[in-house]
């Protein structure tokens, strides 16, 4: 795979920085993780870096040569990783409740998948045009979805960091994930916290990405956005991929989108493909949802039968 990746982040005027970015590379795949701790809560520095350090360890952990299931592997790994945030909430003393945002990028065989939970975006480009972005899980892009903002309105209005969905805390995360997408050479993926994306505009974040050299676009990208919020500027974090070969020839592996995903919808996923296959064993008990029972118990149950469906590739490599 050729390609460009560039990282930065800067705490802005903030005391401290509670936004984690991370990626981990492999023969045919590089995964890209950024997460915006929740500073409203005790602990929010903390459940970014358990996010991004835990879904690096489920993306090196894959044993097989490429990722057959790309959405659900993102999907369970942000439920490991709430369930891990729990926990450590919870061995906290006194008890905390760490909440993070999270936007998660896999690029393979050419094409790449994302997932996010709360208002840290992903932006995909192609040269200065902007194709696409995720849509933030917050009340202001609601309104923006209803017509009732624009997206300056968004960057400016006083509810901006009000959100609906983050990982950690009590409820199980929806996540939403993006469709397959087929990388074209000229294609730029951004990863990045809302204090970048309210501080520049997406005509503004393409220009720097059009630098020969992402690692210095990204770096000045960040340096202009802290210069511009001055005193109100937020914790500030960006990781882009730059792709630079032609478009695949590989076959899709998803051959469906799917908007959003949970606990529940993976569980439900599973057990129809299950049955449909006739591969499901007859003393596979199907789990009940996971109710009444701790989420790091379900979790695991989930990981467990959904492993009952990965196809096997062979020796690992």
């Amino acid at each position: 795979m050729h390609f460009q990746l560039a990282h930065h982040s800067l705490k802005g005027s903030r005391p401290t920085n509670q936004d984690r970015i991370a990626y981990a590379e492999r023969d045919n795949g590089v995964l890209m993780v950024l997460a915006d701790g929740l500073g409203g809560y005790d602990g929010g520095a903390l459940a970014a870096e358990i996010l991004t350090q835990s879904i690096v360890r489920a993306f090196q952990s894959v044993r097989q040569p490429v990722i057959d299931k790309p959405s659900a592997f993102l999907a369970l790994a942000i439920m490991q990783a709430h369930n891990a945030i729990l926990k450590s909430g919870r061995a906290h003393v006194p008890p905390i409740s760490p909440r993070t945002t999270c936007v998660v990028c896999l690029v393979q065989r050419g094409y790449a998948y994302w997932a996010h939970v709360g208002d840290s975006r992903l932006y995909h480009f192609h040269d200065t045009n902007l194709l696409q972005r995720t849509f933030d899980h917050s009340t202001t892009e609601q309104m923006h979805l209803d017509g009732l903002l624009s997206e300056d309105e968004m960057r400016l209005h006083p509810e901006k960091g009000h959100l609906l969905k983050c990982v950690g805390g009590p409820r199980k995360p929806t996540i939403s994930l993006g469709g397959e997408t087929a990388l074209n050479s000229g294609d730029t993926l951004l990863l990045c916290s809302d204090g970048l994306w309210q501080a520049l505009r997406p005509n503004e974040l393409a220009r720097f990405l059009a630098f020969d050299s992402l690692d210095e676009g990204v770096e000045e990208m960040l340096l202009t956005a802290e210069g511009k919020m001055k005193k109100a500027c937020d914790n500030l974090s960006a990781i882009g991929l730059r792709w630079e070969e032609d478009l695949t020839s590989e076959l899709p592996l998803q051959t469906v989108k799917v908007k959003e995903t949970s606990q529940d919808a993976l569980w439900n996923d599973a057990c129809r493909k299950s049955v449909d296959q006739r591969r499901r064993p007859a003393d596979l008990v199907t789990p009940s949802h996971g109710k009444g029972k701790p989420l790091d118990v379900a979790i695991q149950e989930l990981e467990d039968f959904v492993k009952q469906f990965e196809p096997k590739r062979g020796r690992d490599r």
